[in-house]
């Protein structure tokens, strides 16, 4: 088989070409260079894509006869030199032009045909060991399909990611810091199919460890009555104990990107409601979903399992919803067991304003860009007012969140404002921490 037969069988050669030795630099961090060369008429590899100083090689042939390449197609095993000055079976001139001192080379191989060589190379003497060799062996195969272009990509990535991992030698050799074969296959695998799947990767791992029960919990702020300083009810927040260190909007984003996104939602709100029992009544407490969420029918079957008619459920996706009859028949079902419906983040734009006219909800929250500041700017003040009066011709209760001063708080009482949370009333925390503060309710009404 040419070279002009092999690149015609793939789609876009150069490109899988240019990933494959890319992230075979990354993969093993010894070498200075990577490159495929291709097995071309007669006795000789031409190479046709390089990273470093491999890049050199480009366009040129290298005999078989006189190369470690051909030793590693002869015997279909990856070889490796630890010195190309003392190495019979290496092009020492060629090596000695580019700086070459060591070199690896995966041998790859088509419907049992052979079709040319992954090499990598060091500046360095003895860069390359036994465990490079078991990395590198163990994505022969792959890499091989991907040059090739016999199967579908996707297939291989399923069936090498579900491999088992290789081990290193009995005797523990290895090449000290290199990545395990296992994690270091799914991340070439997924890399050279599609640059960055491997950071989704590791996200799904990330998420699906909180979903196994690890590293979220459940955080309480108060929702106090302006008038006389009683809490009311209470805000469910998420928290993250996991790496990396990242607000909740980060982790469901990030959740959301891999699907996980409503599964995570769920999982929170299943948290939050274990909760519940042991809050006094007529304390209440809020729920966040998304769009997708607050219209699962999973998110009935937890309200149903628990008690729903102290359950506000807040909408905090204003921009993503596009179907507003299925919000509809989800507000339906919602009131039907007995929970309300909140949107927040309200007057945060045309969104927000759209959907309560859409939903009717029996809980206005005020975005925290109205609250803060409001003391000292009219324009805040009369949006403010605006919602407090549609809220008053609806039914529908109004909640100011962020409020961190008394400057604000005054000015929020003499809107007429029925409720709110921030800061200064209460900082999410504990079930601990809100019995304490239920403990002392006068605290609260004298500010």
């Amino acid at each position: 088989m040419g070279l002009r037969e092999i690149i015609a069988d793939a789609s876009d050669p150069a490109t899988v070409l240019d990933r494959v030795v890319a992230e075979a630099v990354a993969l093993v961090p010894s070498a200075d260079s990577a490159a495929i060369a291709l097995y071309g008429d007669g006795e000789a590899l031409c190479f046709s894509a390089a990273a470093g100083s491999l890049d050199a090689f480009v366009g040129t042939e290298v005999a078989l006869d006189r190369s470690l390449a051909g030793v590693a197609l002869r015997t279909g095993a990856v070889q490796h030199c630890t010195d190309v000055t003392h190495d019979p079976h290496v092009d020492r001139a060629t090596c000695h032009a580019l700086g070459i001192s060591s070199m690896i080379c995966m041998p790859l191989r088509r419907r049992n045909e052979p079709i040319g060589v992954l090499n990598l190379a060091s500046r360095r003497r003895g860069a390359f060991g036994p465990g490079d060799e078991a990395v590198l062996g163990d994505l022969t195969d792959f890499v091989s399909t991907v040059v090739g272009a016999a199967i579908d990509l996707a297939s291989v990535t399923s069936r090498l990611l579900g491999a088992e991992p290789r081990v290193d030698a009995p005797d523990g050799s290895g090449t000290g810091g290199a990545p395990t074969c296992s994690g270091a296959r799914g991340m070439f695998v997924a890399n050279v199919v599609r640059p960055g799947a491997a950071l989704d990767s590791v996200a799904r791992e990330r998420v699906e460890s909180v979903l196994s029960g690890t590293g979220l919990s459940i955080a309480l702020q108060p929702i106090v009555s302006l008038e006389d300083g009683a809490v009311v009810g209470v805000e469910a927040l998420s928290r993250f104990a996991l790496e990396p260190s990242a607000g909740p909007d980060r982790w469901f984003a990030e959740a959301a990107a891999v699907g996980l996104g409503t599964q995570l939602e769920l999982f929170a709100v299943d948290s939050a409601l274990d909760l519940l029992p042991r809050l006094p009544r007529p304390v209440s407490m809020a729920v966040n979903v998304g769009p997708d969420t607050f219209c699962s029918p999973d998110l009935l079957d937890l309200l149903e399992r628990s008690t729903p008619d102290r359950v506000t459920v807040e909408l905090t996706e204003h921009v993503g919803v596009e179907d507003f009859p299925a919000l509809r028949r989800a507000c339906q079902d919602l009131r039907s067991l007995g929970a309300q419906v909140s949107i927040d983040d309200t007057g945060a734009g045309f969104a927000s304003l759209s959907l309560v006219l859409q939903v009717a909800p029996e809980v206005i929250k005020l975005d925290r860009e109205l609250t803060v500041g409001i003391d000292l700017d009219p324009v805040r003040r009369a949006l403010a007012g605006a919602l407090v009066g549609f809220g008053a011709e609806t039914g529908a209760a109004v909640v100011a969140e962020g409020i961190e001063t008394a400057a604000e708080l005054a000015v929020l009482r003499d809107l007429g404002i029925a409720y709110g949370q921030g800061y200064y009333l209460g900082r999410p925390g504990t079930l601990e921490d809100l019995e304490a503060v239920l403990a002392t309710p006068g605290e609260l009404a004298h500010r």
